[in-house]
């Protein structure tokens, strides 16, 4: 019966220790999903349209939303055609753009394509005179979506 506790003590202490490092390692940052939504208006692209407007919003969580960079694309089938022109979120995600006009030769269907960057956020220890944030790390992952098409007239 002896030899049994020891055993058992024996075994206990080899399951904690391999155990300990686990549950002392730091967790890593958070993953944080996001997605984006593009509506872009006129929908019917004329010789006297000059101009584009598009709005949209990022929804994500842990402040992944705010202040992200987003990046416009024409698209027309397999031919992305990127934009110079870029927005940043607000405080909720909503973003607007005013981009040129496709040079799409009419007649021609094309769409917007919005695509965030991914970012990464840190949160909490806002003492003053601290200058690195020791708190929770999030990385908030990058996302793409397309307009609704757009239709390039003569």
């Amino acid at each position: 019966m002896r030899k049994f506790i020891v055993m058992a003590a024996i075994g206990a202490l080899a399951v904690g220790m391999t155990a300990a490092p686990a549950a002392l390692a730091k967790k890593g940052p958070k993953q944080v999903s996001s997605t984006v939504t593009v509506a872009a208006t006129p929908t019917t692209i004329t010789p006297e349209v000059t101009t584009v407007t598009v709005t949209g919003n990022v929804a994500a969580t842990s402040s992944c939303g705010k202040d992200r960079t987003v990046r416009f694309a024409y698209v027309n089938g397999t031919t992305v055609t990127p934009l110079a022109q870029t927005a940043i979120t607000g405080p909720n995600g909503d973003y607007t753009a005013v981009l040129p006009k496709p040079t799409d030769a009419a007649p021609a269907t094309v769409t917007v394509r919005a695509t965030v960057d991914p970012a990464v956020r840190k949160v909490g220890s806002k003492k003053k005179g601290k200058k690195n944030k020791k708190g929770r790390a999030f990385n908030c992952l990058g996302a793409t979506a397309d307009s609704a098409p757009l239709t390039v007239t003569v």
